[in-house]
């Protein structure tokens, strides 16, 4: 289904009345239910549309509060506003500094290279094993499990832990981890963000370069993978003063254009 139409909620809406779609969504319904029953959630946001709607379902389903957490990127794109003054106020929400400021990041993405060219090795033999910044904030705030819109659709490495762990499982640091769209695709998403008339982040409707709101991806300036796929010069034409720091700290992405 292409999202580039005259009237691209129409078609979400119409997916929306569909008996699949309404299959997932109770079978994301039934997730969030198992997952209250193992303990105090609370719910990991990016901002991001998966978020969105993940949190919309946990707040509807449950029918009460449940606290809100966002870890701030220092590189994040703007335009997420909208996103985070609708859930504060449903919830409690909490947006978690940066752990590290752009130059830090940039120095690392120096030593294992770009997300387009770096290998899973590289990115492995820098990063100092550490608890997840989700996994701190749930031990200092008494939460037992964290909610997070992850998706299989999105990586192989996502597909593979679903069917060998399921939606619902606990980590090696002792947080359980619960995915009630695991299985959703990206229109499963958009229906339901259209149905409930939900904001999202504005960089969706930037649909140009071959990207639509069903591939755009919710990362921020210092990320590049998708490159092949347009990305770079995507964020050139919308972000413009982003990649223009992007382009300074690592001149070769002009190449990527």
């Amino acid at each position: 289904m292409s999202a580039v139409t005259r009237d691209w909620r129409a078609q979400y809406r119409a997916w929306a009345q569909t008996a699949v779609h309404a299959k997932r969504v109770a079978a994301a319904v039934d997730i969030v239910e198992r997952a209250d029953a193992r303990g105090h959630l609370a719910i990991a946001m990016s901002w991001g549309k998966d978020s969105v709607a993940v949190a919309d379902l946990v707040l509807g389903t449950l029918g009460r509060r449940v606290p809100v957490y966002h870890l701030a990127s220092a590189y994040a794109l703007p335009g997420g506003e909208r996103v985070e003054e609708h859930f504060r106020a449903r919830t409690s929400v909490d947006v978690v500094p940066a752990r590290r400021s752009a130059n830090e990041v940039i120095e690392w993405l120096r030593e294992v290279g770009l997300g387009y060219e770096r290998s899973k090795s590289r990115v492995q033999a820098a990063a100092a094993p550490k608890k997840s910044g989700g996994a701190v904030w749930c031990e200092q705030h008494g939460c037992d499990v964290t909610v997070l819109g992850m998706r299989a659709e999105e990586a192989r490495g996502r597909r593979e832990n679903f069917r060998v762990r399921g939606a619902v499982y606990t980590k090696a640091d002792g947080l359980t981890v619960a995915c009630p769209i695991a299985w959703w695709e990206s229109r499963d998403v958009w229906a339901y963000i259209v149905a409930r008339d939900l904001p999202y982040h504005a960089l969706y409707d930037l649909e140009t370069h071959g990207l639509t709101r069903e591939t755009l991806r919710n990362t921020g300036w210092l990320t590049t993978v998708g490159a092949e796929r347009g990305r770079i010069a995507w964020l050139a034409t919308h972000y413009p003063e982003q990649y223009r720091r992007l382009e300074a700290e690592f001149p070769r992405v002009r190449m990527l254009r």
